[in-house]
């Protein structure tokens, strides 16, 4: 059977879409993720430092370090310490969570145009099919 110039682009278009497809597919999941599981996806950066008092206690001294390396800032201690440590990671997870979900709904507005390019293409690869008929 052989194919026109029309049915042969129509096909390769909706190839390159569905390989569009699956890659923003597994980004999308990987968004999923971050909305589901925001302490899983975090950087470990902002893990290390939310994991003890004391590890958060040098990110903020070493945070607001002067110029010539003199701490400038004393961090709170005690139970203040902790309560700011908290505060600041749930603020973390916040925004690792709203991260992933912008991203989501980037990934399923790509995906519905995704989705839509193919079926115009498997259209015309279709009617191209058939008028060489």
């Amino acid at each position: 059977m052989k194919k026109s110039l029309l049915e042969i682009y129509a096909l390769a278009v909706c190839f390159f879409t569905v390989v569009c497809f699956v890659v923003v597919l597994g980004m999308a999941m990987w968004d999923g993720v971050k909305v589901a599981a925001p302490d899983f996806t975090i950087r470990s950066h902002y893990w290390e430092k939310h994991q003890s008092d004391e590890a958060f206690r040098e990110s903020l001294v070493s945070l607001r370090r002067c110029g010539d390396g003199k701490p400038a800032y004393t961090p709170p201690a005690g139970a203040d310490l902790t309560k700011a440590r908290e505060e600041s990671y749930a603020q973390v997870l916040r925004a690792e969570r709203r991260d992933g979900f912008q991203g989501l709904v980037q990934r399923l507005i790509i995906l519905f145009l995704d989705l839509l390019v193919f079926l115009i293409h498997w259209k015309i690869a279709a009617r191209a099919r058939q008028s060489a008929v």
